[in-house]
């Protein structure tokens, strides 16, 4: 790539012409002379200078750009080398920190047998931001929940799940009769929770935009306490008696689910919600158009063929029981 789209590049990521030329390590003086000839050649403004530094519309048509080709390139790279080495290379996957320990488990195994030379590396992050990282070309492609459709990318929906309301026998015991309780196992009306403690993942998280969209629609108020995107501490903290949780159901038949189901409050409960209709999409996201070596393509087939299980095997539990 020609040294002023290099300059380009890391102006736009920073914002600073200063810090730029900084940490090309060229002067400032140099790195302006950069942006002002490709806005000659190119007869734009990429950078609006008051009142703040920023891109212009067509800085942000060249950024992307110049990220796509960027992917392109390292792309490239990847598949001529696995050409001439065989099965041997490395890509980066993103994926949510709760459904890492379901679905990698079920995949690497085989991969690992397949491409024992090839590594892999994860990144644990909410979808919004694998989002940003594909665009920018830090990941090679990523498990995402309702992912915001893009023009770059490639999105395969693999499975839907609903959304369970966790609850431990002491809290349900604590707020609602023996009857009630008989009553909620073919659904319940988050309405009649609104008294309960409750704890739900932060408003940035694609499944707590599914959840905040059936509570606004309609009209429920929860008594919220905590707000942490981690289900395994959700449930945790369900386990303890002290609030109930609203999660998927991939995230609901695990060993740690089990594991705190028989702690000192009883069984966790997971029942099913009334109309809850937004469902939850695992999506697998990559880059439009750009070309996988052999091992990509494999790991790809490798989720096409579990994730789907993994849901299937999901939806048959509707309560989480103690292990006999």
């Amino acid at each position: 790539m020609r040294i002023g789209y290099e300059v380009f590049l890391t102006v736009a990521r920073e914002l600073s012409i200063s810090r730029a030329a900084e940490q090309l390590n060229v002067t400032q003086q140099c790195a302006s002379d950069h942006i002002r000839r490709l806005e000659r050649e190119f007869q734009v403004t990429l950078f609006e200078r008051k009142p703040k530094f920023q891109l212009t519309e067509a800085g942000t048509i060249m950024l992307q750009s110049l990220q796509n080709i960027l992917i392109l390139e390292s792309n490239m790279k990847r598949n001529l080398s696995s050409v001439a080495e065989g099965t041997r290379g490395s890509f980066t996957v993103g994926i949510s920190t709760s459904r890492a320990p379901i679905i990698l488990p079920r995949v690497l195994p085989q991969f690992y047998q397949e491409f024992p030379r090839v590594n892999i590396s994860f990144i644990e992050e909410d979808t919004q931001l694998l989002e940003e990282r594909l665009r920018a070309g830090d990941i090679d492609l990523f498990i995402g929940i309702n992912t915001t459709p893009h023009p770059d990318y490639e999105i395969k929906t693999l499975a839907s799940e609903g959304i369970m309301l966790v609850i431990s026998d002491d809290l349900l015991m604590r707020n609602f009769s023996r009857n009630e309780i008989q009553g909620m196992v073919n659904g319940v009306n988050l309405n009649h929770f609104s008294h309960v403690p409750f704890t739900l993942s932060f408003r940035t998280g694609k499944v707590n935009h599914a959840i905040e969209e059936y509570l606004n629609n309609n009209n429920i108020r929860l008594k919220v306490i905590y707000n942490i995107s981690d289900s395994k501490t959700q449930i945790q903290l369900c386990a303890t008696g002290i609030c109930a949780a609203l999660c998927p159901k991939m995230l609901l038949d695990t060993p740690y689910m089990r594991q705190y189901s028989r702690q000192r409050n009883g069984e966790l409960h997971a029942f099913p919600i009334n109309h809850f209709d937004q469902n939850i999409h695992i999506d697998l996201v990559s880059h439009k158009n750009v070309p996988h070596p052999l091992f990509i393509r494999r790991f790809i087939r490798l989720l096409q063929e579990e994730i789907p299980a993994i849901a299937r095997m999901n939806l048959l539990h509707d309560c989480i029981a103690p292990e006999e």
